[in-house]
């Protein structure tokens, strides 16, 4: 009988650019960012990405703008389900 200690972080596919990349705890991400209150686009935005780049996932620096852009407008569909 194996035992698990922890559940392993769910990969979230969302459209990054021209190409579809796999985030792991994206939306503990988001439900990080929107209980914080920030309001302003571009800490949104800077948070995001700097909290997905803790939780391990890679992003090379000159790929940093389209992901911006991608978890932004993820993190706007989240925020529209909490919402309701």
């Amino acid at each position: 009988m194996s035992s698990r200690c922890c559940a392993k972080p769910i990969a979230t596919i969302i459209k990054v650019g021209t190409f579809e990349a796999g985030i792991v705890g994206l939306e503990t991400v988001f439900r990080s960012v929107y209980v914080s209150g920030i309001k302003d686009e571009d800490q949104i935005e800077s948070d995001l990405l700097r909290r997905v780049k803790e939780l391990g996932n890679y992003i090379t620096p000159s790929t940093e703008s389209i992901y911006k852009d991608a978890l932004l407008r993820e993190y706007r569909k989240y925020t529209e389900t909490v919402r309701t």
